[in-house]
């Protein structure tokens, strides 16, 4: 079984999905990080060298090569769901589970990351606000397909725990 996690970049899908699936007992894949060491530079390099059409054929076939892996949470990036197809892919290949935040949240951990993140690299605080929630609007439409809606916590796990155990019984079916 396969755990897909989506939603918006700064929803915390590697950080929730890397505990998550130590309360699970289950592997971590970030699909970022794999596409990374498989094209050996940072995914902002490759947006830069190859464009965003390209890195998102590579995204496809990285995530269709987890086809392969059981008993994994894999933290997808924040665009994946929305291109490709992927999301109806994920859905017929494991659990999707939207990691819901609310713009707020997102922004205030963002405004840090600018230089590690592609798509926001030359925004002002306001423009990373209003970024962040027409983006959100355009992608919510792919997040809410997946099986399950998370709410993000402000700070910490809360709540992670009960999502483990509401994924056992899940995945007991």
């Amino acid at each position: 079984m396969r755990i897909f996690l989506t939603g918006f970049m700064g929803a915390g899908k590697s950080y929730l999905g890397q505990e998550l699936a130590r309360l699970l007992g289950f592997g971590f894949i970030d699909l970022d990080t794999l596409i990374e060491a498989e094209e050996g530079k940072p995914i902002s390099a490759i947006f830069a060298e190859k464009g965003e059409a390209k890195f998102r054929e590579i995204e496809r076939e990285n995530l269709i090569s987890l086809a392969g892996f059981s008993k994994v949470v894999v933290a997808t990036g924040g665009g994946a769901p929305c291109y490709s197809n992927n999301m109806a892919w994920m859905n017929g290949h494991g659990v999707t589970v939207y990691l819901h935040a609310p713009v707020a949240i997102l922004a205030s951990r963002l405004k840090n990351e600018k230089e590690k993140r592609p798509l926001l690299s030359s925004l002002t605080d306001e423009a990373l606000h209003n970024f962040i929630e027409g983006k959100i609007n355009e992608r919510k439409q792919f997040y809410e397909q997946s099986h399950l809606s998370f709410e993000v916590p402000e700070n910490g796990l809360e709540g992670l725990e009960m999502l483990a155990n509401y994924l056992r019984r899940f995945l007991q079916k």
